[in-house]
């Protein structure tokens, strides 16, 4: 099986099932979630194109649920300020050692964590040029790590508009990314057969836990599915953190 082993495989899929879980119970979490905990048995570059097939794939199974809900006013700029910045991230990860980018995926989810933990949130909405700059640095991180979730979670969870439709905006606005971040890593030669194999090994998994997950959101309120998501979000960022530093410093 392309030199995994079963129970890899089986781990690699428990991973996916969990981060599926989360990204339909919130709208995001499978490139955050999946790719710190994915880090733990390939390297990023090996883990982000295939989370960005799963990504797309998760999309497509939940926008027709969602498609009303979108507020396309505050995705519109937040989308062109990403496929600005996206390629630039893509340049980046094909430069940064493995355990630099392990450090750089922990820091991002820790921060997503923290900006959820505050409660912040705008009195109004954000102008467009706010919302582009957000975008940019998504696209950055995303490039470069499959994970435009940070500075797009805090904006979308931050704008006053309705719980529903914030979940709805992100979960859009994932699926554009993933699909201008497959484009972009396939042009930077990084979608190769083996990442497009990895992935599909993975499909069932992902299936399965965006489907429960988005069951679970129906019933759930924003307070308790806030609270979840920041405890996880800090433990997975802490372990990838972790585990970069240990391998940096150690020169594995």
């Amino acid at each position: 099986m392309l030199g995994i082993s079963i129970g890899t495989w089986a781990l690699a899929s428990l991973c996916i099932f969990v981060a599926a879980f989360i990204r339909g119970f919130t709208g995001f979490g499978l490139a955050v979630i999946g790719v710190p905990l994915l880090s733990l048995f390939f390297a990023p570059a090996e883990i982000v194109p295939s989370i960005m097939i799963l990504a797309i794939i998760a999309g497509l199974q939940m926008i027709p649920k969602i498609w009303r809900s979108i507020d396309w006013k505050l995705l519109g700029p937040t989308i062109a300020g990403t496929a600005v910045g996206t390629p630039l991230g893509t340049w980046l990860l094909s430069g940064v050692s493995a355990n630099v980018m392990r450090v750089l995926i922990g820091a991002a989810v820790l921060t997503a964590a923290f900006a959820m933990q505050l409660g912040f949130r705008f009195s109004q909405r954000p102008p467009a040029s706010v919302n582009a700059g957000f975008g940019l640095v998504a696209g950055l991180t995303g490039g470069a790590a499959a994970m435009p979730g940070p500075s797009v979670i805090f904006l979308f969870l931050a704008a006053p508009i309705a719980h529903e439709a914030g979940r709805a905006t992100l979960i859009l606005f994932f699926q554009a990314s993933a699909m201008m971040s497959a484009v972009s890593a396939t042009v930077g030669g990084l979608l190769t057969l083996h990442s497009l194999i990895l992935g599909a090994l993975l499909v069932p998994a992902m299936l399965v836990g965006n489907f429960l997950g988005d069951r679970v959101f129906d019933k759930a309120s924003a307070k308790a599915y806030r609270r979840v998501v920041v405890v996880l979000l800090a433990a997975v960022g802490a372990v990838a953190a972790i585990r970069g530093l240990v391998g940096f410093i150690s020169g594995a």
